[in-house]
């Protein structure tokens, strides 16, 4: 056999070194693929405690300033104050302003009635332009379900004197091992539905766990 032909011969695979090549990607890509999901989601978790954390900052600011919480929806959620009208209470009240820029309204105006801006919402505060509920607030899951519980009657803990009932959110509600009856020793919380979670499997991202 010729030098050419035999170099060429040692350099090309076998079906079995393909096989095995393959095989091997398979397993890395079976290790390394859910790996990846739930760095991702472990971050967005993150991201979203930060969120909320700063929404609460923006509402502790409010109080510092006129000596009682925002009154936010009695559905106590955060988007439970959005009108096709273009206001939003939530966003409205702790921006001192509409979105696009515009004076809030009366029911937001009645509250922060110096218009201060406690909080600059950013554009990935709000779902995606194709959605169809572009202006509900959403958390770093898209979730646009959140609900938002302040010590109204500043006692220094968060409970049933300060809600009827703890807010559903997507067909969920937190049960008394969430937020005890003796109530939650915080001022502001607010919590949403946790990834792949549902009425048959409840789960929530906490504020404060």
């Amino acid at each position: 056999m010729p030098t050419t032909d035999i170099r060429n011969a040692r350099r090309a695979f076998t079906l079995i070194e393909l096989l095995t090549v393959m095989a091997i990607i398979g397993i890395l890509a079976a290790i390394i693929i859910p790996t990846v999901s739930s760095v991702r989601v472990s971050a967005n978790k993150a991201k979203t405690k930060v969120q909320f954390n700063q929404w609460a900052s923006a509402i502790e600011s409010f109080r510092s300033e006129y000596g009682y919480y925002p009154s936010f929806d009695s559905s106590n959620k955060v988007n439970g104050g959005a009108v096709s009208s273009g206001d939003h209470l939530f966003h409205d009240i702790l921006a001192g302003r509409k979105r696009d820029g515009l004076a809030i309204g009366n029911a937001a105006a009645a509250q922060n009635r110096k218009r201060i801006t406690f909080y600059t919402f950013s554009d990935g505060d709000f779902a995606d332009a194709e959605s169809t509920v572009p202006d509900l607030l959403q958390d770093a899951f898209g979730n646009t379900e959140i609900a938002v519980l302040v010590d109204e009657n500043s006692d220094g803990r968060i409970d049933s004197s300060d809600y009827s009932s703890a807010p559903i959110v997507a067909g969920m509600a937190p049960t008394t091992a969430d937020i005890p009856s003796t109530g939650i020793r915080m001022s502001v919380v607010f919590y949403a539905p946790a990834p792949d979670a549902d009425a048959n499997n409840p789960g929530f991202i906490f504020s404060w766990k």
